[in-house]
Parts: structure tokens; sequence; C-alpha cells
């Protein structure tokens, strides 16, 4: 038997949609067929290749616009440390004097105007910049670089390491040539490591555990205007918010007196750091992490000496 019901009217909606949806996807056909035209050819990265061969210099830092156009990295020499992630137009980058931006401003999406707000201030140009087909490649002076008196990353092999207990008791770690080996397992070496999208060579600092402090010491360091202490967890760990997950310390000691302090709840993310005063020259410097439970608390810790006259 037919239904009562009286047959819906015929609608236009179909139609509609099925339209949008083709017009969507020849604009996406349309994008993917200019594409190609906006990129770079080899020859152009080998272009850039050659100047920066020929002219950048150990310390020289080649930071890349947009971030996610990385390719260079198979053309830039060894001694060029090449940074870009998400974010990196307003590192510091404070450990290099000179900074060639290697910009692609054809790219969809690129702005040169929100580029330069966030990398310009206390940067100059020097000389002119080169084109090579796509690529725009401009050497900057940095005037956020600070000169390094000393660093704890590059120190390790001649620190002392221990595992430090409440009581005062010491474990000591040995140096095997890679890293300062720690009995159950743990370990201290500078590593490159991901701290929220920001490649970092630091210290793999993973606290033991319970009140037991995870130590590194530099018995001796060079004067300095001012102490940098900075860290955090490496990877998604800072992500993490479970209970379970507990808080996490990290502290650095000048001739025995605590100068510096970070602390990591769970839930904390990214690179934290503190500067403080001045060190003299010849002083003990101590960087100390720990927490009661490790598990998911990965730090890179880091700690340089910045500024002051060579001796």
């Amino acid at each position: 038997m037919p239904s009562p019901e009286p047959a819906p009217a015929p609608t236009k909606r179909l139609p509609v949609e099925g339209g949008i949806i083709v017009a969507v996807a020849v604009l996406c056909l349309a994008f993917q067929a200019r594409l190609p035209s906006l990129l770079p050819a080899e020859a152009d990265y080998l272009e850039v290749q050659r100047v920066l061969e020929a002219e950048a210099v150990a310390g020289d830092a080649l930071l890349v616009y947009p971030w996610w156009a990385e390719r260079v990295r198979l053309f830039a020499p060894e001694r060029v440390t090449v940074v870009g992630y998400q974010g990196s137009d307003a590192d510091s980058l404070e450990l290099h004097p000179r900074v060639w931006v290697l910009s692609q401003p054809d790219l969809p999406k690129a702005s040169w105007a929100t580029f330069w707000s966030a990398f310009g201030p206390q940067r100059t140009a020097v000389g002119q910049e080169r084109t090579f087909g796509r690529l725009h490649l401009q050497l900057y002076q940095n005037g956020r670089a600070r000169p390094v008196r000393f660093s704890l990353t590059d120190a390790i092999a001649t620190a002392q390491v221990y595992l430090e207990t409440p009581d005062g008791q010491r474990t000591p770690c040995g140096w095997d040539g890679r890293a300062q080996r720690c009995p159950g397992g743990n370990y201290v070496a500078a590593e490159w490591h991901e701290v929220r999208f920001q490649p970092r060579r630091c210290l793999r600092m993973f606290p033991p555990g319970g009140p037991t402090k995870l130590v590194v010491e530099l018995p001796s360091v060079p004067g300095a205007d001012t102490l940098e202490l900075m860290g955090g967890f490496i990877w998604d760990r800072g992500y993490f918010s479970d209970p379970k997950y507990t808080d996490t310390h990290l502290t650095a000691q000048v001739n025995g007196t605590q100068v510096a302090a970070l602390d990591y709840p769970r839930g904390r993310f990214g690179l934290h750091r503190v500067e403080t005063g001045a060190v003299p020259a010849g002083a003990s410097l101590r960087v100390a992490t720990q927490t009661q439970n490790p598990e998911q608390r990965e730090l890179c810790v880091e700690a340089y000496g910045f500024g002051g006259a060579a001796p």
C-alpha cells in the first residue's frame, strides 16, 4: 500500500554542494600546478652553497624563512648552523654574531613584514641582498649575540658529574669518551634534543628519581658578566599532566651559593631560562636536577657565562 505521506519536494542542495566541491578541487589543482614555478631549482641552491662556502665563517647561523622551507640543509656547509623551526623568526641566536637569512618571499602566505617584526630588532644588514632564482640571501650582523665565556654543554668531558643524596654522599659518574656514565644506567652527554619544536644542543640531564640529585660541576670557570641557566622537557614530555608526574627542579650554584632555580611542574612545556649576576673568575659552577618520579621527566639543560673581558 503506498504511503499516505506526500513525496518530498525536489531539492537543489545536491547540485549546489557538488558545485562547491568541484570548485574547491579546481582551486587545489590550480595551486598544485602553480607551486612548482614558485620553488627554487637545484641550481639556485648550488649558488647559495657557493656563496656560503666562500664567505661563511665558523659561528655563523643560517635562518630559513619560511621556517619549513629547509631543503637548504642539504647544501649548507657544516660550519654553519641551519635554523628553522616553528617560531624561529624570533630566536635571539645569541651564540651567533652573524646570521644569514635565506628567504623565499614568493611562497604562499609568506609575509616579509611579519617576519621582519620578529627578526629585525637589533639586526643590521651587511652588504646587498643576493637573489638566486626564487632564493634571497642576506647577511646580518646580530646585535642580540653575546660573547660566550663558558658553556656547560661544551665542558661536559672535563666536568665532575655525580649523584648526590640529601646527606651529601656522592657517587661519581665516569667519562667514557662520549658521555658521563652513572650507576644504574643513567648518563649525561651533549646531545641534540627537541624542546617544543626547537632543536637544542644541550646536556641530557635526566633526574635519577627520589631525593637524589644529578649534579654537573665545573670546578673553575672563567669570569663572566652574567650566568644564564636554561632548560626544558624534551619532545612532548612537557605536555604531560597526569598527577603521577612530579615537579622537577633545576638549580645552579656558584661557589656553593644557589643563584638560579627553575621549577618544572607537570604540564609546563617549552624552553625556560633565568639570568643571574656576574660570576667571578675561578668560581665553581654546580648545576643539579631532581624529581621524585623520573618517568617522562627528561630535561635538556644548558648554562652559559656571557660577557666579560677575556683573561
